[in-house]
């Protein structure tokens, strides 16, 4: 069995790594030994990585470095014997987690800036599901975007109706889409132009149809991979950031896609309702669990028609199930 590092080892290994990382900002450019890539998939033991001619490069991780995932922004050294290792990480702008065994979350992508909630039709989309992701969203700093599938299915219309009356006021778009008609699917090409997007929601509402219309080239994108690993037509089976032909980036991971709330505070719920969170300040008690209190900001809001009776039911109900 290993021995645990001490206080000091971990010390050196930050030190190292903040080291690598000035030296890159310092020296970038063609004289650096550094080389700049994002992390494509994990496979096994080893990282493959992009580099920015697009080439993809396998390389294994410099030892005790935190746990390197998709998305990761990296800095690459080849070594004398040609070997290519990630010699540091560069700061995230999110991280996307969820529980591992015993709990303790495990990351599972990096650098995420917009989050696609997929709903469909039929079944009939579930609000409080919406409002969960969009916490969870507001929470990673992300953009919020609500996609309605399977528009081409009776009483969609009316559907999309209510989620436009709901949502855009909120500044969150809501976006029709069928995977049968051409101009939607422009269009949602247009919305994760330029961004980092992953899609989520629950089983049955389209997403695999949607991610192999987005991503005709699918398994070949895989192929080239697994031909970077070395490990013959194996393919990964976890999270993998793929190019979308129109532009931008998209993740594709089971656990991605299915992802909540844990560890949550009060504090983050609030956070998460955008239109709560405006008056969270102007409570009369510093403390206010916004319940039962007098002069209570958001209630009073929610009182006079500013926050609608759906989001603030919502809002106590993620409170009393995930809050710590």
């Amino acid at each position: 069995m290993a021995k645990k590092l001490t206080q000091q080892q971990h010390r050196q290994i930050r030190e190292n790594q903040q080291k690598h990382l000035q030296t890159y900002e310092q020296d970038k450019g063609p004289a650096s030994d550094l080389l700049p890539a994002r992390v494509i998939t994990n496979y096994g033991k080893s990282i493959i990585a992009e580099l920015s001619d697009k080439q993809l490069i396998r390389c294994l991780p410099r030892q005790n470095l935190e746990q390197i995932v998709c998305g990761d922004n990296v800095l690459i050294q080849i070594q004398d014997n040609g070997d290519a290792v990630v010699a540091a990480i560069q700061a995230r702008d999110s991280l996307l987690q969820k529980p591992g065994f015993g709990g303790k979350l495990k990351p599972m992508a990096a650098n995420i800036d917009q989050v696609v909630i997929v709903m469909a039709v039929q079944p009939v989309p579930n609000t409080y599901l919406i409002d969960r992701y969009l916490v969870a969203t507001e929470n990673l700093h992300a953009n919020g975007l609500i996609l309605l599938n399977k528009m081409d299915l009776a009483g969609s219309k009316s559907i999309l109706t209510s989620l436009h009356e709901e949502y855009e006021k909120l500044g969150y778009q809501v976006v029709p889409t069928s995977i049968s008609d051409d101009e939607s699917m422009h269009s949602l090409n247009q919305r994760l132009n330029h961004k980092t997007s992953i899609l989520v929601g629950l089983s049955g509402v389209g997403k695999s149809a949607l991610i192999k219309t987005l991503l005709p080239d699918q398994n070949i994108r895989v192929g080239e991979v697994s031909a970077a690993s070395g490990e013959g037509t194996h393919t990964t089976t976890g999270s993998i950031l793929y190019h979308l032909p129109a532009g931008g980036d998209i993740i594709d991971s089971p656990g991605v896609r299915d992802f909540g709330l844990w560890n949550t505070t009060a504090d983050d719920v609030l956070y998460g309702f955008v239109e709560l969170r405006n008056h969270a300040g102007h409570c009369k008690f510093s403390d206010c669990r916004h319940d039962i209190e007098p002069d209570c900001a958001i209630k009073d809001a929610y009182a006079s028609g500013e926050i609608s009776e759906q989001r603030y039911k919502h809002y106590k109900k993620i409170i009393q199930e995930y809050s710590s």
